[in-house]
């Protein structure tokens, strides 16, 4: 065997599942949770229930972690975040009222949702140093890590 071709570790499957089974399976259930919502969501888009998980993103800074969680019209008001050092939990609610009056009908809407997320996250943090914006309907919350790692460097690759 030649340098260029050092010998890799090869994670099988079952080296994943044994890592830590129920994270893994939680992380499979909310995706497979998220795609039914929208497929249902499309065909009877009314009739879905009114309690959504936002999609969220946990982001590796090296001294702290970014989650970046999509609550399109929700107000800033309305969202609430608790924070352990092992967990994030975001929730909020949100309501629309839509009147239209003609002289012959008069048309009423109205909608509520109620966004909840709870995320084991991959390091402990310091939560009492966490801070959060929201703008255009998307939450980001940097959370400081107890013990910062260093971030990988990323070589970008040109395809010929």
């Amino acid at each position: 065997m030649t340098d260029e071709k050092k010998e890799e570790k090869r994670v099988t499957p079952k080296d994943y599942w044994m890592s830590d089974p129920f994270t893994n399976m939680r992380r499979m259930l909310d995706t497979f949770h998220a795609n039914m919502e929208d497929r249902l969501d499309r065909l009877w888009p009314s009739q879905m229930p009114a309690l959504k998980q936002p999609r969220v993103d946990v982001l590796d800074l090296g001294d702290a972690l970014q989650v970046v969680a999509d609550m399109p019209g929700v107000n800033k008001d309305d969202i609430e975040i608790n924070l352990t050092p092992e967990r994030i939990e975001i929730s909020a609610e949100s309501s629309t009222e839509t009147e239209r009056k003609d002289e012959d009908y008069t048309y009423r809407e109205r909608g509520y949702a109620s966004y909840r997320r709870m995320l084991d996250l991959p390091t402990d943090v310091l939560p009492d140093k966490a801070e959060a914006t929201f703008k255009n309907g998307v939450l980001e919350v940097k959370i400081p890590k107890k013990e910062p790692t260093e971030v990988e460097k990323k070589t970008r690759v040109n395809v010929k």
